[in-house]
């Protein structure tokens, strides 16, 4: 058996006998076809080999490192719970949410996928209760008509993102992948709650990475 490590731009999940690779780098996604049989997914970026041939392939194509991770990878932690959001948000929240919603639209166009990627630049310092969460995700939704060329997830998650984080409130941004057929999807989670998602739609995707 050879102990691997995911460089910093790969990252891997097991799905039935296959494992999907996200290239962050790249903004691509690769199945390896019945890799499993040869390859286990381990937590914390590792990754355990049974033949020194696969070993060597993976190394050669930029897949595995025999350094570990770094910085250390944290679990994703399974989503079990979601936000509802407020029906009727304060009109301040409202229009709040449609500034940023809109600044951030402007910023998404100009960013590659890895820049996307970074943090917000105001730093959220603080929990927020489900009473906060379900009146800003309602400011969030209401607003969200307004904003031109939405796009589909990927700009969804970074304008909720942009406007929690102007509020105080830090969020975990999940990607995750399902096959047979190739789908991927990406929400907010903070710890197992699903923030700005339905929990019955991102339980469908197997985790694939954190930003």
């Amino acid at each position: 058996m050879v102990r691997l490590w995911c460089p910093s731009n790969i990252h891997l999940a097991s799905l039935d006998e296959d494992i999907v690779v996200l290239d962050v780098a790249a903004d691509r996604y690769s199945c390896l076809l019945e890799a499993q049989t040869q390859v286990t997914v381990e937590a914390g970026g590792a990754i355990s080999v049974r033949d020194e041939a696969v070993a060597e392939t993976l190394l050669d194509t930029g897949l595995a490192s025999r350094s570990p991770c770094r910085p250390a990878r944290s679990p994703i932690a399974p989503a079990r719970r979601e936000v509802v959001p407020c029906p009727t948000p304060p009109r301040s929240d409202v229009f709040r949410a449609a500034v940023v919603l809109l600044t951030a639209t402007l910023a998404f166009r100009r960013k590659s996928f890895s820049e996307l990627l970074r943090p917000p630049s105001r730093p959220a310092l603080k929990a927020a209760d489900i009473a906060t969460l379900e009146r800003l995700l309602g400011a969030a939704r209401t607003a969200r008509p307004w904003i031109p060329n939405e796009g589909q997830c990927l700009q969804r998650a970074y304008l909720l993102r942009a406007f929690l984080a102007r509020r105080g409130v830090a969020t975990d941004w999940i990607f995750g992948v399902r096959t047979w057929p190739f789908s991927a999807h990406c929400w907010l989670q903070i710890g197992d709650l699903v923030v700005g998602d339905r929990l019955d739609r991102v339980q469908r995707y197997a985790p694939i990475f954190k930003a």
